[in-house]
């Protein structure tokens, strides 16, 4: 339902907005802000740390910020926007690390890598803007246990920390590593590998999402439920029906809650998000209803509350499925570290998990 950005490459102020949430969380992250068409950073109790200068100021992760000198230009509409040219990096001090020089960069460090792009290809960089996988590849993902996904010529495989392949480049595309299985597409197919680049379970489906809490979410296409083992001796392989429908697998492939959802997301905090008959509600590990399908939209729980859509507007909701912050926002984020991001109008502004603006908006 909901996939991660690869690589920023363009990327206005508003755009970073659509992002489902951002990353932050640990002690002395910064948070950007934009004033008088600048950007900079605040703490978490509102105190700017970093003056609004620059073009372009992202998201924290791992301590370390990312932002960029950009072009401005008019959409179609007519609105300005912000279109990147370089980016940097930052920490929470607000001392500049690196000048920005990368042509592109993911949306936050994983395990003290960030895979960034250059006029020679993709690689990733460490804490300092040092290359520790030179940028040889035409496209990379987040690093996740041990692991990067990256795209050489046609083909994606993984790479370990020093640049080395690990896993040869042979899928049609590959995910991040969770819970020791990555989700990747072969010849066309769905299908899940270990470590060892071995295919364990292979799918007859649309589409597929990473194992959380011992889950997976499967679109299937195919009646057959049962699952059958793999060629190679792996733990399992579904056939399934184009209905359309989601369901969830386990980690030996088989069927746990049956496809009967119209969409739905990965399992976070012992739920899921899911949409019956355009309404979205939530399920938990057993397949029951925790919170009724009544919302607009609604997504994943962090830190105990989910943003929830009623009459257009982002609000707040437990896992009761109780509005606690009322829908007021034109747009909001998932709480990250005790703030979430939201929007009144154009503006932009922080609140915390009691609804009060620690930065009221701006723009």
């Amino acid at each position: 339902m909901l996939k991660k950005l690869t690589v920023i490459s363009i990327l206005s102020s508003s755009l970073i907005l659509s992002v489902s949430s951002f990353a932050q969380g640990e002690a002395g992250d910064l948070y950007p802000i934009v004033q008088d068409g600048k950007e900079g950073y605040i703490d978490r109790t509102g105190r700017i740390v970093v003056e609004p200068q620059f073009d372009v100021a992202y998201y924290f992760s791992e301590g370390i910020g990312l932002f960029a000198t950009a072009l401005k230009k008019k959409d179609m509409d007519g609105q300005e926007v912000k279109i990147p040219e370089r980016w940097g990096l930052i920490d929470s001090t607000g001392k500049v690390i690196v000048e920005p020089r990368f042509r592109s960069a993911a949306c936050i460090f994983s395990e003290g890598l960030l895979c960034v792009g250059t006029d020679g290809g993709v690689g990733f960089v460490d804490k300092t803007g040092k290359f520790v996988v030179e940028p040889r590849f035409r496209e990379a993902k987040d690093f996740s246990e041990g692991l990067g996904p990256v795209k050489a010529g046609e083909r994606w495989g993984y790479v370990g920390r020093y640049g080395q392949m690990v896993i040869p480049a042979q899928f049609d595309d590959a995910d991040g590593f969770c819970e020791g299985l990555a989700h990747v597409q072969l010849n066309g197919k769905q299908a899940y590998i270990n470590k060892a680049g071995q295919v364990v379970i292979r799918l007859s489906a649309t589409d597929a999402g990473d194992f959380r809490e011992g889950l997976a979410r499967v679109v299937m296409e195919a009646p057959d439920h049962q699952a059958e083992p793999a060629h190679n001796g792996g733990i399992g392989r579904l056939g399934i029906n184009k209905r359309g429908k989601t369901g969830y697998i386990d980690r030996s492939g088989k069927i746990v809650i049956p496809p009967q959802f119209d969409d739905a997301c990965d399992f976070s905090e012992g739920l899921a998000c899911v949409v019956v008959g355009g309404q979205t509600g939530y399920i938990d590990r057993t397949g029951n209803m925790a919170v009724a399908a009544q919302f607009e939209v609604a997504e994943d729980f962090s830190e105990g509350l989910a943003r929830a859509v009623v009459d257009g507007y982002y609000g707040f909701i437990d896992k009761d499925g109780k509005v606690v912050i009322e829908p007021q926002f034109s747009w909001a984020s998932s709480f990250s570290g005790g703030l979430a991001n939201v929007m009144v109008g154009d503006k932009m502004g922080y609140i915390d998990k009691t609804g009060k603006y620690v930065w009221n908006p701006t723009k």
